[in-house]
Formats: structure tokens, sequence, C-alpha cells
């Protein structure tokens, strides 16, 4: 199988499986416990809480585990949101954002707060002067996303955060798809609260993490709540969060040589598909500013869920869109919002692509992803 999915998840790496091993045989005590065996897990786990939050350039004080990014997401958010809700009870955020922040907006909106979606150009880009004219005396929380899950659209978070820097609103990004991926920098662009995940970088699920500006307001989402400084309830997964950081170590080594190579691959890739496939098949996402990452591709009258489950078949893993969304069988909200119809949204495809992504990998999906949609094709031809 060849395996072009990894902005839906990632195999752990020998590393992060190592440090997994040896830190459950070693770190067994409940990291909130008072004996030895509890100190001796506190200690690794603030350690790998200091290795993560320097690779972020923030306070290790900020970072609190979490279940997973998109947990960290909502309770980001929402603890953000309630601790400031004298100032206001106004956020903005966007339409193309990761399920998680969307869905966590919807939640706060229902619960008396105020939720401005930007609009996005085609590309899926927003526009400052768009954020510009939605902040009010008000709002008190903006999330944008670093980069789009589906279409690897970048977003401008340093020009935000210069717009955001005279104004009382806390800036929070979803920074999953970038973290150790792209060269990332929350202080010097003037974010006060992130998202992250290991499971994107070659760690293990079920772990994340949320960054909240020790000089930021905020208020447990859940009362009395005795893990991560009262940020969460449940014991912390030490293991889990030593192999986090040990993926975190091992992704950020070497990125720009990485980088390189990725964007080599997702060129070939782009370049060869268009060559074979003409009109059939569109790019979307900024041909600028994009991740090399994903390769977000729309086909011309073909769905992409037949696509993907025809693929497979053939031995490629390929993606419809978020593996957050894939079941509901809806069009992309995220294409929606930059301005496809309902039915060229159902033709989206994700590529996503690794530092391990070989040259021939992307040779031989070029030829299965071709084989199929000339078959379907040829196959709506006949019918005709």
């Amino acid at each position: 199988m060849i395996y072009l999915d990894y902005a839906a998840t990632s195999p752990m790496s020998q590393v992060a499986i190592d440090a997994y091993r040896q830190a459950a045989e070693r770190f067994y005590g409940n990291a909130s416990s008072l004996h030895d065996a509890g100190s001796d897990s506190k200690n690794v786990l603030d350690r790998s809480r200091k290795v993560i939050a320097s690779t972020l350039n923030v306070s290790d004080r900020g970072l609190r585990f979490t279940g997973s990014g998109s947990e960290a997401s909502f309770l980001a958010l929402c603890s953000i949101a309630e601790a400031n809700a004298d100032k206001g009870r106004h956020l903005i955020t966007t339409g193309v954002e990761h399920s998680s922040v969307r869905n966590t907006m919807n939640w706060l909106e229902k619960h008396g707060y105020s939720v401005t979606r930007l609009p996005v150009n085609r590309t899926g880009r927003v526009e400052i002067r768009e954020l510009e004219q939605a902040l009010r005396d008000d709002t008190i929380l903006v999330s944008i996303q670093h980069v789009n899950s589906e279409t690897g659209t970048i977003q401008p978070l340093k020009e935000i955060g210069e717009l955001l820097s005279v104004h009382q609103a806390v800036f929070h990004s979803d920074m999953v798809q970038s973290f150790c991926k792209l060269p990332v920098s929350p202080g010097e662009w003037g974010l006060q609260s992130c998202s992250i995940s290991a499971h994107k970088i070659h760690g293990p699920k079920g772990i994340g993490a949320a960054y909240i500006d020790p000089g930021v307001s905020w208020s447990p989402f859940i009362a009395d709540a005795t893990q991560e400084n009262g940020f969460r309830p449940g014991t912390v997964d030490t293991p889990a969060a030593v192999a986090f950081a040990a993926a975190v170590n091992d992704s950020s080594t070497g990125l720009e040589k990485k980088l390189a190579h990725v964007r080599r691959l997702k060129k070939l890739l782009i370049d060869k598909l268009e060559s074979r496939l003409g009109d059939t098949v569109t790019v979307e996402g900024d041909p600028v500013h994009t991740s090399p990452y994903i390769a977000g591709l729309r086909l011309y009258g073909m769905e992409g869920q037949y696509a993907m489950l025809e693929c497979s078949q053939n031995g490629l893993a390929i993606s419809t869109g978020s593996a957050c969304q894939i079941n509901e069988q809806k069009p992309s909200p995220a294409l929606l919002a930059m301005g496809r119809t309902a039915e060229e949204a159902m033709g989206f495809i994700r590529l996503s692509l690794d530092s391990s992504t070989t040259e021939t990998e992307i040779v031989q999906a070029v030829q299965i992803l071709t084989k199929v949609v000339e078959k379907y094709l040829e196959k709506v031809v006949t019918n005709e």
C-alpha cells in the first residue's frame, strides 16, 4: 500500500515507540501523586513539556497536555472565551477551519456568544481587511488556523497578529498541520494560544497539547479539574507525553532539508497529474502560500469518494478531506467557503505527503490515480 494520507495520521516512528515503551516501563506512577513514583513521572512529564514548548518557542508554563489536537482547540477556546466574557462575547473565526474549531464555535454560539465567520478568497486565504472590518469593541477571541488540512493553504498569521496587537482579542490558531512540518513562531506572530497534536508527526494517538500564554486569562471548562493545573480532568498519559516529545525532537531535526524534499515531491505529483489528466484535475488552495505536505485536488465529473475507494483497491491510500468529517458524506465546508458549488466540492480528494515519501511512490500514485480516473471516464462515455 502506498500511503499518502499523512494529514489524517502518521505511523509512530521507532524513536517514539522506543520512548513510549521505556517510559511505560519506568514511569508508571501518577504524576499527581506525592510519592516517589509519582514524582518521577511528574519530572519526566515536565521535561517532555519543556521539549515541546521549546520547539514552539513558548513558555512551558502555558503548555498543557490534552487527549488530542481537537480537544486542545475545544478546551483552549472555551476556557479563554469564558474567562474573558466580561469584556465581550464576540468571537471571530473563518469558514475554512477544521471541524474541531468549527464545532466549538457552533457550541459557543449556542451558549450566548456571537460568532463572525470571515469569508476567504478563492484560494482559501483570509483577507486582512475583512478581519479588520469584523473586529468590534466586544471581540474577545480570534481563532484562525495556520494550515488548512484539506487544501494546504497557509493563513497570514503574522499579519493578523500585527493587526490584533492593538486589540484586546486573544489570538488562537489551530497549528496541528504545521507544527514540526513548517517553521512556526507563535510568539513572533502575536499568537497567544495554539493547538498541536502528536499523531500528525509520528507520535502516539490520543495526545495533543494546548498552549495559552501565561498572561492570558482562562477558566477551566470543567470546574474543579485537577490535572494539568486545572485545565482538564483525567490522569495524564506520561508515556504518551514522553513519546510526543521524542517525536517532536525527531520531526523538527533537519526541517529545512525535509521541506525541500517534500516540495520537490509535491511539484512532481502535480506536474505529472496535470500532464496526464489535463483539465480533469484542478489543484485547490493557494499556489504560493501553501504547505508542501498537502495536495488538495478536485476531479471533474467524478466524486472524490469513488476515486478514494478505487484508489484504495489499487493499493493507494488517499482521502476525501479531513478524517474528522469524511463519514459525513457531505461537501467539504472549506471548499464551499472558497466558493465551490456542492457538486464541485464533492469531487475533492486529498493526497498528503511525508518526509519519508519517495519519488517512486509519487510516480506510482500518479499511475494509479490516472488509471482510476480514465477508467471512470471511459465508463461514463460508454454509458452515454
